[in-house]
């Protein structure tokens, strides 16, 4: 299932509107079918903090990483993971690499870490590149 959101490299938090890129970010939450409260995780905030958010308050840096690097991991993950179940199978199998521990890659990101969004999208890039 191809993904039409953006080309990871694309993406700089600190230039897009924050309208738009909490609209990527929820559609990637949708496809992905994660629950506000595990939405709000992700992003290191509550889930009542996340529903009241039309734009993301004050252009919080944090925040603006943190969805970038979500909506480029799904994109990373569709490219290096294409099929049928693509990025949606791949986020939530079990995983032997190193820094998944055997879990999910969503299990990882849902403990809330900066790290994890961080290494889940270099563990991608690295994926997508050998290819």
């Amino acid at each position: 299932m191809p993904h039409a959101l953006h080309e990871p490299e694309q993406i700089n938090p600190h230039e897009a509107d924050e309208a738009l890129l909490l609209s990527a970010f929820r559609k990637v939450a949708a496809a992905l079918a994660i629950p506000i409260p595990e939405q709000a995780a992700i992003l290191g905030v509550s889930p009542s903090t996340l529903k009241s958010w039309k734009t993301i308050p004050g252009r919080d840096p944090d925040k603006l990483d943190r969805m970038a690097l979500f909506i480029g991991s799904f994109d990373l993950a569709g490219q290096a993971f294409p099929g049928e179940r693509g990025a949606e199978g791949w986020f939530r199998r079990p995983n032997r690499e190193p820094i998944f521990d055997g879990k999910a890659p969503l299990d990882l990101l849902l403990q809330g870490r900066f790290e994890a969004l961080l290494r889940t999208y270099d563990y991608l890039q690295a994926c997508v590149r050998v290819w």
